[in-house]
């Protein structure tokens, strides 16, 4: 047929597969925040969860809930500004309709302990505000350790 058309071998296959896998796992070790700065954003976003489940006719919990919501921005500013210094800019609103439906999942996930935290903690179940503080700022630590991009299909055996 025509001259431009050729075979490609199984070999060359997999290895163009190893070199777009080598791609994605760069991207995500370069994308990866340090872990001190991963356990100042979770650990305040934990904290701040705690805070406001504590929180009762605005007592010094709210002040908690302040310097946490101010540590928890300025971590994240250092983030982005750092990335951008070395020339990337990473994404603040998905892309794709994949990690639109992860960040979703992960908003209802976390507004749901966030609340649930709260009103619970209300009830005179103190010990909650303490769980909910700690998923929070596990679950956030996880997520931003594993999943940098905000995208799920890439999986856990990706992520080095």
């Amino acid at each position: 047929m025509k001259d431009n058309e050729k075979n490609v071998s199984i070999n060359e296959i997999k290895s163009s597969l190893k070199a777009i896998e080598k791609t994605e796992q760069d991207t995500i070790k370069t994308l990866r925040m340090p872990i001190w700065l991963n356990i100042f954003i979770s650990g305040s976003y934990g904290m701040g969860v705690f805070s406001w489940a504590s929180t009762r006719h605005d007592n010094l919990w709210m002040l908690g809930v302040i310097i946490s919501s101010v540590v928890f921005f300025f971590a994240v500013a250092i983030y982005m500004y750092s990335k951008r210094l070395v020339g990337i800019k990473p994404k603040v609103l998905p892309t794709h309709k994949s990690e639109l439906k992860f960040g979703f999942t992960i908003a209802i996930f976390f507004g749901l302990v966030v609340v649930l935290s709260r009103e619970l903690s209300i009830r005179e179940l103190w010990w909650v505000a303490y769980l909910g503080g700690a998923i929070g700022s596990i679950s956030l630590g996880y997520l931003l350790y594993f999943f940098p991009t905000g995208n799920y299909r890439a999986g856990k055996s990706n992520h080095v």
